[in-house]
């Protein structure tokens, strides 16, 4: 195991790693470029440690993490001594190729060295590297002593061996290491992001919707849960078919811009730069950009508390096995679509049936054109999935009508009613215009919760 750090970069992001290891238990020299660069990364590391220690987040005493970290301005005499380099320097190709010069003159040929780049392929800035087999990403989110994830990339020439040991250090850490098969610019995480912020910001310039309303939708939706299910565990639970009807319909509507919004330059040439200038798409009314950042770990602390509490287990080994279920004993035509899967959450299993077609053995539509009828028969249905998983209606506490015609949602409501016998789970409905199958009126979503 390496016990020797450097961190090369004493930015917020290279103090924000320093702390990280500090407090797990490395001893870590903060390389910063200058005095002043020096005080500053003193401060943040000294400000990140109180804020652990408050959070009740430390796993050694506070006075120990700060004795393991040494910010020097001597970065050359701290890399001799280190078995363990990361580079953490701005993202500026010139400063980067420099900074792995040194590193190859002056840290030890067994050292194993990261990059916390967040897109740039280091690889090739660094192909003077002499040994580029012990060279690999190790991108860190901020702050690195909270945010858990590290997405991992190698070279064409890493070495197997300094990858898993990269892993097995960041677990070592407590972060969550996720390796890439090879370089892509800005990796997993950032692609993500950029996607995101491309569409919010194409609805914002089209006037659609503000800041607001962007962060209203992903607040109280799709953030909402993600952290329950996961991005593309919303998916098994919807339905691939359910998301391939979706996404064939937008993916022609989407933006597919290939320049940042004007805005955006406007705004950054006007100085609107966000948290830290004041102003940004809101305005801080004055507040302190420590101030704030501080608010906002306090709340990223909390919320990890309670993932840590909550956190989702391997999903539930029932009889659904998380795989399609089209069965003829439950009255559906084998292969129509039928999904239950359940995931284990702390004492209980969250079980979710999504998306029944109401067709028969024979392939018959149930109820004909009768909407009521149909949602009988798919609620019968969702009874049996749920008796199978070892639950039953009494579990239900949520149900979702997709309807082909909202004029037919009281004629289901008065279903629903009786069906669960006047006991209200929630309830939503939503509108589309057609399923896979042409004649059906009507699919029903059933969210059950029982003890494990």
């Amino acid at each position: 195991m390496r016990h020797e750090a450097v961190v090369v970069g004493a930015g917020t992001m290279g103090a924000g790693i320093a702390v990280l290891l500090g407090t797990r238990g490395m001893r870590v020299r903060l390389a910063a470029r200058s005095a002043a660069s020096l005080e500053r990364a003193r401060a943040r590391v000294g400000t990140a440690v109180a804020f652990l220690a408050a959070e009740g987040r430390l796993t050694v005493a506070a006075d120990a993490a700060l004795a393991a970290i040494e910010p020097t301005t001597d970065v050359d005499t701290a890399l001799a001594g280190a078995d363990l380099v990361l580079e953490a320097v701005t993202e500026d190709v010139a400063v980067k190729r420099d900074v792995y010069r040194r590193i190859g003159e002056r840290a030890p040929r067994s050292a194993l060295v990261a990059s916390t780049t967040s897109g740039l392929d280091v690889f090739a800035i660094a192909e003077a590297f002499p040994a580029p087999e012990r060279l690999v990403v190790a991108h860190f989110w901020n702050p690195a002593y909270l945010v858990p994830l590290v997405e991992v990339v190698p070279g064409a020439a890493t070495s197997p061996a300094i990858l898993r040991e990269t892993e097995a250090l960041l677990r070592a850490w407590g972060c969550t290491p996720v390796t890439l098969a090879r370089y892509v610019p800005g990796f997993i995480g950032v692609r993500l992001n950029t996607a995101l912020y491309r569409e919010a910001l194409d609805l914002i310039d089209q006037g659609i919707t503000d800041a607001a309303g962007i962060d209203a939708v992903m607040r109280d939706s799709i953030a909402l849960r993600f952290p329950v299910v996961d991005a593309m565990g919303i998916v098994d639970f919807g339905g691939l078919d359910t998301f391939l009807r979706v996404w064939t319909q937008m993916y022609p509507e989407i933006s597919a811009a290939r320049e940042v919004p004007l805005r955006v330059r406007e705004a950054v040439g006007q100085g609107a730069l966000g948290v830290k200038a004041g102003r940004g798409f809101y305005d801080y009314g004055g507040r302190s950009a420590d101030d704030l950042m501080r608010e906002r770990d306090r709340r990223l602390a909390r919320w990890l508390r309670e993932r840590d509490r909550y956190r989702l287990g391997a999903p539930a080994e029932t009889a659904m096995k998380r795989t399609k279920i089209g069965a003829p004993e439950f009255g559906m035509r084998t292969g129509a679509f039928s999904n239950a899967y359940g995931v284990e959450v702390g004492d209980a299993v969250i079980i979710h049936v999504a998306g029944h077609l109401a067709v028969d053995a024979a392939g018959t539509v149930v109820g004909g054109s009768d909407t009521a009828k149909q949602a009988e028969h798919i609620y019968g249905v969702i009874e049996k999935i749920l008796a199978a998983a070892g639950a039953t209606m009494d579990d239900v506490v949520k149900t979702t009508a997709y309807l082909s015609d909202i004029r037919d949602y009281p004629a289901v409501n008065q279903v629903r009613n009786r069906v669960f016998a006047g006991r209200e789970p929630a309830s939503t409905m939503v509108e589309v215009t057609k399923f896979v199958h042409p004649e059906a009126k009507i699919e029903i979503e059933a969210v059950a919760i029982r003890a494990k």
